[in-house]
Protein backbone atom coordinates (compact mmCIF):
# COMPACT_ATOMS: atom_id res chain seq x y z
CA UNK A 1 0.00 0.00 0.00
CA UNK A 2 1.10 3.35 -1.19
CA UNK A 3 1.98 5.77 1.46
CA UNK A 4 -0.54 8.61 1.05
CA UNK A 5 -3.49 5.46 1.14
CA UNK A 6 -1.94 4.17 4.16
CA UNK A 7 -2.30 7.34 5.98
CA UNK A 8 -5.22 8.23 4.13
CA UNK A 9 -3.85 11.46 2.56
CA UNK A 10 -5.91 12.72 -0.90
CA UNK A 11 -4.31 14.54 -4.07
CA UNK A 12 -6.10 16.27 -6.67
CA UNK A 13 -5.43 15.45 -10.11
CA UNK A 14 -3.18 18.52 -10.80
CA UNK A 15 -0.76 18.04 -8.02
CA UNK A 16 -0.81 14.16 -8.89
CA UNK A 17 0.28 15.23 -12.11
CA UNK A 18 3.01 17.74 -11.18
CA UNK A 19 4.36 14.88 -8.52
CA UNK A 20 5.22 12.66 -12.43
CA UNK A 21 6.53 15.58 -13.66
CA UNK A 22 8.98 16.32 -10.89
CA UNK A 23 9.18 12.76 -11.14
CA UNK A 24 10.12 12.52 -14.50
CA UNK A 25 12.78 14.99 -14.16
CA UNK A 26 14.77 13.45 -11.17
CA UNK A 27 14.55 9.85 -12.84
CA UNK A 28 14.76 10.78 -17.09
CA UNK A 29 16.25 14.06 -17.41
CA UNK A 30 19.03 14.12 -14.25
CA UNK A 31 19.48 10.26 -14.32
CA UNK A 32 18.74 8.61 -17.95
CA UNK A 33 20.24 11.97 -19.39
CA UNK A 34 23.36 12.18 -18.06
CA UNK A 35 24.32 8.78 -18.99
CA UNK A 36 24.40 9.72 -22.52
CA UNK A 37 27.64 11.35 -24.23
CA UNK A 38 27.54 15.35 -24.84
CA UNK A 39 26.86 15.54 -29.14
CA UNK A 40 24.30 13.14 -27.79
CA UNK A 41 22.51 15.12 -25.08
CA UNK A 42 23.08 17.94 -27.93
CA UNK A 43 20.65 15.58 -30.42
CA UNK A 44 18.54 14.69 -27.50
CA UNK A 45 17.57 18.91 -26.04
CA UNK A 46 17.12 19.50 -30.68
CA UNK A 47 14.76 16.41 -30.78
CA UNK A 48 12.49 17.97 -27.55
CA UNK A 49 12.98 21.48 -29.62
CA UNK A 50 11.71 20.31 -32.64
CA UNK A 51 8.91 18.55 -30.58
CA UNK A 52 7.27 21.21 -29.03
CA UNK A 53 7.94 23.52 -31.68
CA UNK A 54 10.56 25.49 -30.24
CA UNK A 55 13.95 27.13 -31.34
CA UNK A 56 16.75 25.57 -30.27
CA UNK A 57 19.09 26.87 -28.18
CA UNK A 58 22.38 24.93 -27.02
CA UNK A 59 22.21 27.40 -23.27
CA UNK A 60 18.58 26.54 -22.33
CA UNK A 61 18.15 23.98 -19.55
CA UNK A 62 15.01 20.95 -19.96
CA UNK A 63 12.95 23.39 -17.55
CA UNK A 64 12.89 26.32 -19.72
CA UNK A 65 12.59 24.26 -23.14
CA UNK A 66 9.51 22.48 -21.35
CA UNK A 67 7.92 24.71 -18.79
CA UNK A 68 5.59 23.09 -15.94
CA UNK A 69 2.93 21.83 -18.09
CA UNK A 70 1.92 18.22 -17.79
CA UNK A 71 1.60 17.02 -21.31
CA UNK A 72 4.37 19.07 -22.51
CA UNK A 73 6.35 16.65 -20.28
CA UNK A 74 5.05 13.90 -21.76
CA UNK A 75 5.54 14.86 -25.27
CA UNK A 76 9.42 15.79 -24.16
CA UNK A 77 9.48 12.27 -23.10
CA UNK A 78 8.84 10.87 -26.02
CA UNK A 79 11.10 12.64 -27.96
CA UNK A 80 13.93 12.23 -25.51
CA UNK A 81 13.09 7.97 -25.71
CA UNK A 82 13.25 8.32 -29.80
CA UNK A 83 16.47 9.43 -29.93
CA UNK A 84 18.08 7.69 -26.32
CA UNK A 85 21.17 4.86 -26.54
CA UNK A 86 18.97 3.78 -22.92
CA UNK A 87 15.55 3.52 -24.51
CA UNK A 88 15.23 0.24 -22.34
CA UNK A 89 15.71 2.14 -18.79
CA UNK A 90 13.18 4.88 -19.86
CA UNK A 91 10.80 2.63 -20.81
CA UNK A 92 11.39 0.57 -17.26
CA UNK A 93 11.21 3.71 -15.43
CA UNK A 94 8.11 5.33 -17.25
CA UNK A 95 6.45 2.30 -16.14
CA UNK A 96 7.45 2.90 -12.86
CA UNK A 97 6.13 6.66 -12.49
CA UNK A 98 2.45 5.69 -13.97
CA UNK A 99 2.63 2.75 -10.91
CA UNK A 100 3.62 4.99 -8.31
CA UNK A 101 0.98 7.92 -9.17
CA UNK A 102 -0.55 8.62 -6.30
CA UNK A 103 -4.24 8.22 -8.97
CA UNK A 104 -4.39 6.49 -12.15
CA UNK A 105 -3.64 9.59 -14.49
CA UNK A 106 -5.58 8.15 -17.17
CA UNK A 107 -3.03 7.39 -19.50
CA UNK A 108 -0.58 4.55 -20.50
CA UNK A 109 2.75 4.01 -22.29
CA UNK A 110 3.06 1.52 -25.23
CA UNK A 111 5.66 1.46 -28.27
CA UNK A 112 7.33 4.81 -26.85
CA UNK A 113 4.67 6.83 -26.72
CA UNK A 114 1.94 7.80 -24.28
CA UNK A 115 -1.79 6.31 -24.84
CA UNK A 116 -4.86 7.70 -23.24
CA UNK A 117 -6.25 4.75 -21.15
CA UNK A 118 -9.72 3.28 -21.93
CA UNK A 119 -11.69 0.13 -21.67
CA UNK A 120 -8.32 -1.77 -21.14
CA UNK A 121 -9.30 -5.02 -23.27
CA UNK A 122 -10.55 -2.92 -26.04
CA UNK A 123 -7.76 -0.63 -25.73
CA UNK A 124 -5.55 -3.69 -26.20
CA UNK A 125 -7.35 -5.43 -29.17
CA UNK A 126 -8.57 -2.28 -31.34
CA UNK A 127 -5.53 0.47 -30.33
CA UNK A 128 -2.55 -1.11 -29.34
CA UNK A 129 -2.65 -4.13 -32.01
CA UNK A 130 -3.43 -2.31 -35.17
CA UNK A 131 -1.01 0.53 -33.65
CA UNK A 132 1.89 -2.48 -33.90
CA UNK A 133 0.43 -3.72 -36.90
CA UNK A 134 0.68 -0.52 -39.13
CA UNK A 135 4.68 -0.12 -37.96
CA UNK A 136 4.63 -2.25 -41.30
CA UNK A 137 5.98 0.31 -43.93
CA UNK A 138 3.33 -0.65 -46.34
CA UNK A 139 1.05 1.24 -43.96
CA UNK A 140 3.01 4.54 -43.12
CA UNK A 141 0.54 6.61 -45.16
CA UNK A 142 -2.09 4.67 -42.26
CA UNK A 143 0.13 4.80 -39.31
CA UNK A 144 0.80 8.90 -39.36
CA UNK A 145 -2.75 9.78 -38.95
CA UNK A 146 -3.35 6.91 -36.79
CA UNK A 147 -0.73 7.78 -34.47
CA UNK A 148 -1.78 11.65 -34.65
CA UNK A 149 -5.39 10.68 -33.94
CA UNK A 150 -4.29 8.92 -30.58
CA UNK A 151 -1.63 12.21 -29.81
CA UNK A 152 -4.56 14.30 -30.40
CA UNK A 153 -6.92 12.50 -27.81
CA UNK A 154 -4.46 12.26 -25.28
CA UNK A 155 -4.11 16.08 -25.33
CA UNK A 156 -7.87 17.05 -25.49
CA UNK A 157 -8.10 16.08 -21.85
CA UNK A 158 -6.39 19.59 -21.41
CA UNK A 159 -8.43 21.16 -24.94
CA UNK A 160 -11.39 19.36 -25.57
CA UNK A 161 -11.39 21.04 -28.94
CA UNK A 162 -9.24 18.58 -30.02
CA UNK A 163 -12.02 16.21 -29.78
CA UNK A 164 -13.16 16.73 -33.25
CA UNK A 165 -9.37 16.41 -34.85
CA UNK A 166 -9.33 13.16 -33.53
CA UNK A 167 -12.41 11.90 -35.61
CA UNK A 168 -10.81 13.54 -38.23
CA UNK A 169 -7.38 11.56 -38.33
CA UNK A 170 -8.86 8.77 -37.55
CA UNK A 171 -10.99 9.02 -40.84
CA UNK A 172 -8.02 9.99 -42.71
CA UNK A 173 -6.18 6.70 -41.32
CA UNK A 174 -8.90 4.75 -42.88
CA UNK A 175 -9.07 6.40 -46.05
CA UNK A 176 -5.68 5.78 -46.40
CA UNK A 177 -5.73 2.22 -45.86
CA UNK A 178 -8.63 2.16 -48.17
CA UNK A 179 -6.20 3.47 -50.83
CA UNK A 180 -4.10 0.17 -50.13
CA UNK A 181 -6.36 -2.50 -49.90
CA UNK A 182 -8.11 -1.44 -52.80
CA UNK A 183 -5.24 0.03 -54.68
CA UNK A 184 -6.76 3.17 -55.86
CA UNK A 185 -4.77 5.74 -54.81
CA UNK A 186 -6.68 8.86 -56.48
CA UNK A 187 -10.47 7.90 -54.72
CA UNK A 188 -11.41 9.21 -51.66
CA UNK A 189 -13.32 6.88 -48.99
CA UNK A 190 -16.54 7.24 -50.03
CA UNK A 191 -15.69 5.99 -53.52
CA UNK A 192 -13.89 3.08 -52.30
CA UNK A 193 -15.98 2.08 -49.54
CA UNK A 194 -17.57 -0.81 -51.54
CA UNK A 195 -14.51 -2.13 -52.58
CA UNK A 196 -12.83 -1.86 -49.64
CA UNK A 197 -15.38 -3.70 -47.76
CA UNK A 198 -15.39 -6.42 -50.66
CA UNK A 199 -11.67 -6.79 -50.58
CA UNK A 200 -11.33 -7.39 -46.56
CA UNK A 201 -14.60 -9.84 -46.53
CA UNK A 202 -16.64 -8.09 -45.08
CA UNK A 203 -19.99 -9.00 -44.28
CA UNK A 204 -23.19 -7.10 -45.42
CA UNK A 205 -24.07 -5.19 -42.19
CA UNK A 206 -20.35 -3.71 -42.18
CA UNK A 207 -21.75 -1.28 -45.31
CA UNK A 208 -24.03 -0.07 -43.24
CA UNK A 209 -21.56 1.00 -40.73
CA UNK A 210 -19.13 2.31 -43.16
CA UNK A 211 -22.08 4.00 -44.70
CA UNK A 212 -22.84 6.09 -41.52
CA UNK A 213 -19.28 6.33 -40.57
CA UNK A 214 -18.00 8.36 -43.77
CA UNK A 215 -20.85 10.95 -43.15
CA UNK A 216 -20.72 11.59 -39.90
CA UNK A 217 -16.54 11.85 -39.88
CA UNK A 218 -17.45 14.38 -42.91
CA UNK A 219 -19.19 16.70 -41.02
CA UNK A 220 -15.93 17.33 -38.44
CA UNK A 221 -13.87 17.68 -41.71
CA UNK A 222 -15.90 20.11 -43.71
CA UNK A 223 -16.25 22.60 -40.94
CA UNK A 224 -12.76 22.83 -40.29
CA UNK A 225 -12.41 26.09 -41.40
CA UNK A 226 -15.31 27.16 -39.25
CA UNK A 227 -15.31 25.58 -35.63
CA UNK A 228 -19.03 27.06 -34.50
CA UNK A 229 -20.44 24.47 -36.84
CA UNK A 230 -18.49 21.21 -35.60
CA UNK A 231 -21.30 18.66 -33.50
CA UNK A 232 -20.21 19.36 -29.72
CA UNK A 233 -18.65 16.10 -28.71
CA UNK A 234 -18.34 13.80 -26.03
CA UNK A 235 -14.97 12.11 -24.84
CA UNK A 236 -17.04 8.67 -24.64
CA UNK A 237 -18.10 9.35 -28.19
CA UNK A 238 -14.84 10.14 -29.36
CA UNK A 239 -13.44 6.96 -27.65
CA UNK A 240 -15.75 4.92 -29.53
CA UNK A 241 -15.21 6.49 -32.49
CA UNK A 242 -11.51 5.59 -32.46
CA UNK A 243 -12.65 1.80 -31.63
CA UNK A 244 -14.53 1.58 -34.48
CA UNK A 245 -11.56 2.32 -36.51
CA UNK A 246 -9.80 -0.04 -35.05
CA UNK A 247 -11.89 -2.43 -36.01
CA UNK A 248 -11.68 -1.57 -39.55
CA UNK A 249 -8.12 -1.89 -39.27
CA UNK A 250 -8.30 -5.50 -37.22
CA UNK A 251 -10.56 -6.52 -40.40
CA UNK A 252 -8.36 -4.98 -43.27
CA UNK A 253 -4.83 -5.61 -41.70
CA UNK A 254 -3.32 -9.10 -41.79
CA UNK A 255 -1.92 -10.13 -38.05
CA UNK A 256 1.18 -9.19 -37.38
Amino acid sequence: MKFHERFNIEFGIEEVKRRFVNRAENRIFEEVYYRESPSQRSRIRREIAYELGIEYRSTLDFKIYIGTDFYRWLQAIEAFYRVSSYRASIGTIIESLLKDSEMDLAIRWENGRFIRSGAKLLDENLVNEPLHWLTDSKYMSVLAPYSKGLEHYLQATKRPELLSDVITDMYEALEALSKIITGRDSKDLSANAQLFLKEIKASDPYKNILKEYIPYANSFRHAVADSSKRPILSDSEVESFIYLTGIFIRLAVPRA
